[in-house]
């Protein structure tokens, strides 16, 4: 091959040689992240995601993706994926560059995986980032949201102080799961089954009726008419907190915590605790409870301690 010219040369049917010219093959384009992503969204990986987690990806993925789809994936450098985490962490708060973090390293780790790059440089990315949850509210706080919140973000507390349930399952409960008497549903992240009694709480049954009764959407939960969408509730409802004097951390989740609070100061065990909230594991019910149950457990004990001394001391 002279000046990138290259010759082919094929015999033809009638024993002739014909000599074909080409001009130089041009290289494979190197994958983008935007064509890398494509590639992801179509693959058996990300088909067997469950929807919700899809959903999420798709949402932590828009700024990396406007911000890079031109990129060769191979030439992104970590620098430039910790600058976004850092970016996304002041604006938005360390749980959303948690989720960010975590979209971004499952998508490295299927190109790696793809032999799109030879090493990823999504490794490690929550090192610096706070950890710990949203906090719990307290039942005051709470309590002030019912009554200070204007619709439908009061409603979106009532529902959770009630229920315990995620904000997810929270936005998906449609009328049709309750029955005048029970609230059923399935919860998303865990295929747990539930029964609600409601005719036991009268005051929230008596909110629930009100709302059915000037329904306007399938959902429970709505919006100028519409279902609420799980994040855009929780991007709106920290200004509405801060309007009536609450702090902004508080979210739909720290509700779950309180409403187990609440049945374990009811007397309620570790089971029948689980069977409201939908807790798999017991231990997460006992972390959510640790201080109320060691309080009253310990009042027992001492109780008892007191009583068998109290004994013996009769009987010497």
């Amino acid at each position: 091959m002279k000046n990138n010219v290259r010759v082919e040369r094929r015999t033809l049917a009638d024993g002739s040689v014909k000599e074909y010219r080409y001009g130089p093959r041009a290289e494979p384009a190197a994958p983008t992240i935007a064509s890398a992503i494509a590639v992801w969204q179509r693959s058996i990986e990300w088909t067997g995601l469950r929807a919700k987690t899809q959903e999420n990806y798709v949402i932590y993925l828009r700024p990396f993706f406007t911000a890079f789809k031109q990129v060769p994936i191979a030439d992104l450098k970590r620098g430039q994926i910790l600058a976004m985490r850092d970016d996304i962490a002041n604006e938005r708060g360390h749980g959303a560059a948690h989720n960010f973090c975590r979209t971004v390293s499952a998508f490295f780790s299927w190109a790696l995986d793809r032999e799109y790059i030879e090493a990823s440089p999504a490794t490690r990315l929550t090192k610096k980032l706070l950890q710990g949850s949203l906090p719990p509210w307290r039942d005051d706080q709470a309590q002030r949201a019912m009554l200070q919140l204007p619709e439908p973000y009061r409603r979106a507390i009532v529902l959770a102080y009630h229920t315990g349930q995620r904000r997810g399952d929270l936005c998906a409960l449609q009328w049709s799961d309750y029955d005048g008497h029970v609230i059923r549903l399935t919860q998303e992240k865990t295929d747990e089954p539930l029964q609600i009694p409601v005719h036991h709480m009268p005051a929230f049954k008596a909110e629930l009726d009100a709302w059915k009764a000037d329904r306007q959407a399938i959902t429970i939960l709505e919006f100028l008419g519409k279902p609420w969408r799980p994040a855009f509730l929780s991007k709106r409802l920290p200004d509405h907190l801060e309007q009536i004097g609450l702090p902004r951390r508080l979210g739909l989740h720290g509700l779950r915590y309180l409403a187990a609070v609440r049945l374990a100061e009811a007397g309620c065990s570790t089971h029948e605790i689980a069977s409201i909230t939908g807790h798999r594991t017991l231990a997460m019910v006992q972390k959510y409870t640790r201080g109320v149950t060691q309080k009253g457990l310990a009042e027992v004990a001492v109780l008892r301690l007191y009583k068998r001394t109290k004994n013996q001391q009769k009987s010497q």
